[in-house]
């Protein structure tokens, strides 16, 4: 019985002081899109976080293909903007982006522009760590290049 006892209270105690999070990061999967030109580019026009770069380079160079003859695309990303607020009993974190897509023909002389603005919420309440509303905040900026690359699909 004394055994059963301790095995207990070591289990009480680990489990109080774990330090795992318990909310897992989100991981996108993007959708391929093709545009009918030779040639592509991506414009930031602000710093943007760490993560949002990453995700925004990484969609960009893997999932935005180009399969013309003549052409150009440009992919402007602009208005970024990142607040968190407190809610009752805990935080909330809003991202929105807006975008912009040149599209324009050499043969043609044709342009067409495509613009766009997406939006995104997170929210953490009861007692959670600083870890875990990091965690949050990624994830949310994740949704939010998932949206993107969504609209933009749903637009050409």
């Amino acid at each position: 019985m004394k055994k059963l006892l301790f095995i207990l209270l070591g289990f009480f105690i680990v489990g109080c002081n774990a330090s795992e999070s318990f909310i897992d990061p989100l991981k996108p999967k993007f959708e391929t899109m093709s545009f009918d030109v030779v040639q592509k580019q991506l414009v930031i026009e602000q710093n943007l976080p760490d993560h949002v770069q990453k995700l925004i380079s990484s969609w960009f160079n893997e999932k935005v293909k180009i399969n013309g003859f003549d052409g150009s695309m440009v992919f402007t990303i602009s208005n970024f903007k990142q607040e968190v607020s407190s809610i009752n009993d805990g935080k909330r974190v809003d991202v929105s982006l807006s975008f912009s897509v040149l599209i324009t023909k050499d043969s043609q002389t044709k342009k067409k522009l495509i613009n766009g603005s997406v939006s995104s919420f997170g929210t953490l309440t009861g007692n959670f760590s600083l870890s875990e509303f990091d965690t949050v905040i990624q994830n949310t900026q994740s949704d939010l290049i998932l949206r993107l690359s969504r609209d933009l699909k749903s637009k050409i």
